[in-house]
């Protein structure tokens, strides 16, 4: 049912192709999050709106000079899409080179596997929502040209 409304609406079936070209990124939550996002109206294309909503994006509590605590994420997320999205950072960062880089770089720097998984759910989030502005596939060549480059200009700057 959920594939003839996709089918029936093109710009649903733009934005659902968009968001599985991601590997790790399947089915349902490219269904669920166009669903729970009204097709990314409901909260105006905005990444961080949109990880709130998710529960995967980190508040910390700072008053004053006084009180700094460690940045958390709310439990009053929805439990069901916020586990959907666990499975797809799980399976990007198996399968997705950009996604597997990025998760090992930061359990290089010392981040504990599950903050470093949020930390992947909540770029999953990011990437899908720069994607369906722009209107574009992922396309992984794009990333190694621009890790390529960066790594050329740090090698430059080292030197």
């Amino acid at each position: 049912m959920i594939d003839r409304i996709i089918e029936s609406d093109a710009e649903l079936k733009e934005n659902y192709a968009i968001i599985t070209s991601i590997k790790g990124v399947a089915r349902q939550n490219g269904a669920c999050l166009l669903i729970f996002t009204n097709n990314f109206r409901r909260f105006d294309l905005d990444a961080r709106k949109i990880a709130c909503y998710y529960g995967v994006a980190p508040f910390g509590k700072d008053s004053g000079t006084s009180i700094h605590s460690l940045a958390k994420t709310s439990h009053f997320a929805n439990k069901l899409i916020k586990s959907l999205l666990g499975q797809a950072a799980h399976c990007a960062k198996k399968f997705n080179p950009e996604i597997r880089e990025y998760y090992n770089r930061l359990i290089g720097r010392g981040k504990k596997p599950q903050v470093a998984l949020n930390n992947v759910k909540n770029k999953l989030i990011r990437i899908i929502v720069a994607l369906v502005r722009k209107k574009v596939y992922y396309d992984p060549k794009t990333y190694m040209f621009y890790n390529a480059k960066f790594t050329d200009v740090k090698q430059m700057l080292n030197s």
